[in-house]
Formats: structure tokens, C-alpha cells, sequence
């Protein structure tokens, strides 16, 4: 059963990958994320930017196909380890306040990372 644990949390974390890649490219757009980014004071805005959308919308993608699925997982465990840093730690840790606190972004740097040691589980295209 253990594979398909690592399934269960390979496909949900592609799912939400590539839902934060739909708000970043089309709820925010580019220039609304590079501006979001910046006003967090995250280093290279644009080039976050550039880096969030490909790690989580191709990421997202590997992760649900289970293809290369520990790389995608770590190219997205480093967008939430910057979310964390520079967006969410100075907010505290619940996530329902306003701003948002790190409470749910630590949860998906763990799954990443969790999902980055255990690989793609049953169902991957590539294991």
C-alpha cells in the first residue's frame, strides 16, 4: 500500500501545482506576479516569476504523469521554500489570516520534499 500512498500525494501535489501556475499565469497574470513578487521582496521578481510558472505548470504536469517525478517535486519545493522566506514567514503561522500566514505553504514544501525522497509511486510513468 505503500506505493500507492506516494500516489495519492504525487497526484494531489500536481494538481495543486498546476493550479497555482493557472493563478500565477492567468488570475495574476505575468505582470501581476512579477509585481506581487517584488512587492514581497522576493530577489529577481521576473525571474521567479518566469521559474514559479514553469516549476509548477510542467512540474504540475510530471507530477500528475508521474515523469520525472522527484525533479519536478524538488524544482517546486524551492518556489515554496521562497514563498515561505520571503512571503509568508513575517505573516505568522495560520494560514486563514490575512495575510496569509506559512502553514500551508510548509505543508507543500514537506509533501514536495516527502514526494522528492519516495519517488512516483504505483501508477508513474517512470518509477
Amino acid at each position: 500500500m505503500a506505493a500507492y500512498g506516494a500516489t495519492l500525494l504525487r497526484l494531489i501535489l500536481g494538481v495543486v501545482f498546476l493550479m497555482h501556475a493557472y493563478l500565477a499565469v492567468v488570475v495574476f497574470g505575468f505582470g501581476g506576479m512579477v509585481g506581487y513578487q517584488a512587492k514581497n521582496g522576493v530577489p529577481f521578481p521576473e525571474l521567479a516569476t518566469v521559474y514559479l510558472i514553469l516549476a509548477h505548470g510542467l512540474g504540475g504536469v510530471c507530477l500528475v504523469i508521474g515523469l520525472f517525478t522527484r525533479w519536478a517535486a524538488l524544482a517546486n519545493a524551492v518556489v515554496m521554500l521562497r514563498a515561505l522566506l520571503f512571503v509568508h514567514l513575517k505573516n505568522g503561522f495560520w494560514a486563514h489570516s490575512s495575510p496569509s500566514g506559512y502553514e500551508y505553504v510548509l505543508v507543500l514544501l514537506v509533501v514536495s520534499l516527502a514526494v522528492a525522497m519516495i519517488g512516483g509511486g504505483a501508477l508513474a510513468l517512470r518509477r
